[in-house]
């Protein structure tokens, strides 16, 4: 059984390409939502929660 380490560069401010990201929010809580370029709005959340952010595409899946 090995182990891989996964290093996530969190953003803060708003992200400047529309996406898929994976979101930290107040409280703790991780989650994933979409950014829209044009509102320059998520989704699912108020920017107001989004404590930081990552686009989903900089996250290295697991290799074996």
């Amino acid at each position: 059984m090995g182990i891989m380490e996964s290093v996530i560069k969190w953003q803060t401010g708003v992200p400047t390409k529309k996406g898929r990201y994976i979101l930290s929010i107040k409280g703790g809580k991780i989650d994933m939502d979409n950014w829209s370029i044009y509102t320059k709005k998520w989704y699912h959340y108020n920017n107001n929660y989004v404590v930081a952010w990552c686009p989903l595409s900089e996250i290295e899946p697991y290799k074996e």
